[in-house]
């Protein structure tokens, strides 16, 4: 009661200051009838303490009806959250991962999942799209899961002179062939391969006698077209071929119009194709000339040779293939 005649006398202090010589008409609530206001030394009538109170009533009631709402709408939030717990939410969240986006509803929609493999493990045999990163565009290559338990990634196949291996730099850079016939991965592939986690190389070849051999390093990879993609890495030798590619660890790529072996004379063009060049120009070179099987047989060491197994300098490897997978200690021979 304290606090409505508090009310009551600050409405009547408001009027008798406001208008000092005039009456104040003011309507009671819930009823059109007017009121004065005196300011004479009588203070304020009754009916205007009357009008006050019942206004104060009104404005209570307004009062418990918004708390009463306001408890309806606590109580249809805490049903809500029951049938959608916060932890569930946020564990789906992060399952989602850092990339999951809300959509117009606010549902979290995970992001697209890329199962493109990076490598031919657990591949099917033949030509199967790759993608080394997330960031990288995906290529084709050719798997072949029959040689040595498979997993094998193509990046050089000869077996019929049908392409042309004595090319230019930028040839050499980009790849050329099909990938169903005979073709060289590219330089710029090989280093992203190669470079993308240790990686074993196995060469298979065979002369025309029909033998074959493989020489095989646990450890290969190249560098950058700045570093003029030197063969930087070659680890261990196994295999019944002879380790005629050592002397080519540590040697720079040399085609015909780009010189960067240690020889006087530019070894790609002596030798009519590109490979790790040295100063001796090579033990091994197996982007030779190929030798057409009734063809003469080449001779001034540029066919398709390997010093341990078809040294010449006449003859040629009749079939060739490189193959690259991801390096296993443990893996057997």
């Amino acid at each position: 009661m304290a606090l409505e005649a508090l009310v009551t006398a600050l409405a009547c202090l408001s009027a008798t200051t406001t208008l000092p010589d005039k009456p104040v008409s003011i309507i009671r609530q819930n009823s059109l009838e007017p009121y004065a206001v005196n300011n004479g030394t009588g203070g304020c009538p009754v009916s205007a303490l009357g009008g006050l109170t019942a206004r104060l009533l009104y404005m209570n009631e307004e009062l418990q009806a918004l708390k009463t709402q306001l408890t309806e709408l606590q109580q249809l939030i805490t049903d809500y959250k029951r049938q959608q717990p916060a932890p569930e939410i946020g564990a789906r969240i992060l399952s989602f991962g850092p990339d999951a986006v809300p959509n117009a509803l606010g549902a979290v929609a995970p992001a697209p999942v890329d199962d493109t493999p990076r490598n031919c493990r657990d591949q099917k045999h033949g030509q199967v799209l790759i993608r080394l990163a997330a960031d990288v565009e995906p290529f084709y290559v050719s798997c072949d899961q029959k040689e040595d338990s498979g997993g094998w990634i193509v990046v050089a196949y000869r077996f019929d002179g049908s392409e042309d291996f004595n090319r230019d730099w930028h040839a050499y850079k980009t790849g050329f062939g099909s990938l169903n016939s005979e073709f060289f991965i590219g330089l710029d592939k090989l280093h992203r391969l190669t470079n993308s986690g240790d990686h074993e190389l196995r060469i298979v070849m065979q002369n025309s006698k029909n033998e074959k051999r493989f020489a095989k390093y646990d450890q290969f990879s190249i560098g950058s077209e700045s570093e003029k993609y030197l063969l930087y890495v070659l680890g261990a030798y196994h295999g019944d071929a002879g380790d005629s590619l050592r002397y080519h660890a540590g040697k720079k790529f040399t085609t015909y119009d780009q010189d960067n072996d240690d020889n006087g004379q530019n070894c790609a063009r002596t030798h009519a194709g590109a490979w790790w060049y040295g100063r001796e120009c090579f033990e091994s070179n197996l982007f030779g000339t190929f030798q057409s099987k009734y063809g003469q047989e080449i001779g001034y060491f540029k066919g398709i040779l390997w010093k341990t197994f078809v040294p010449g300098p006449t003859g040629s490897l009749s079939y060739v293939r490189m193959l690259i997978r991801p390096y296993e200690k443990l893996k057997g021979l």
